[in-house]
């Protein structure tokens, strides 16, 4: 793979079928939740901007399922050993990284149908959070 690429094209082209499936199945639950979102290549995979702020970055390395990671950018500062304030998972999605970061493991496909409203009402609920 590699070490940069250029465009989230690019960054398709290099993942293997599955992955890339994964990939396009959250780019379109992303686009579903918020269709003004922005997006480009940071930190080597696609990113979704808000208002000019990273919100939301896909995590498809490794061997687990593809992620993604719901954040603030680098500007606000983060406590990994704070509990997260968010009220906005009540099916319990995200895995808490620290106070304004955590992580939404994309289902398996059998279960991504019974979970689709709930992802795009996450991801909703977060790039409300300012």
């Amino acid at each position: 793979m590699p070490e940069r690429f250029a465009s989230v094209d690019e960054f398709l082209a290099a993942q293997e079928p599955q992955r890339r499936a994964d990939v396009e199945t959250l780019r379109v639950l992303v686009h579903e939740a918020e269709p003004s979102l922005t997006e480009i290549v940071k930190w080597n995979s696609p990113d979704y901007t808000l208002d000019g702020v990273d919100r939301l970055t896909v995590n498809a390395a490794g061997k687990g399922p593809v992620r993604l990671i719901l954040h603030f950018g680098t500007e606000r500062a983060e406590d990994r050993g704070a509990a997260p304030t968010f009220a906005g998972d009540p099916d319990g999605l995200l895995t808490w990284h620290s106070d304004i970061r955590a992580s939404l493991a994309l289902p398996e496909r059998a279960k991504l149908a019974g979970q689709r409203d709930a992802i795009i009402a996450v991801i909703r609920a977060w790039l409300a959070e300012r």
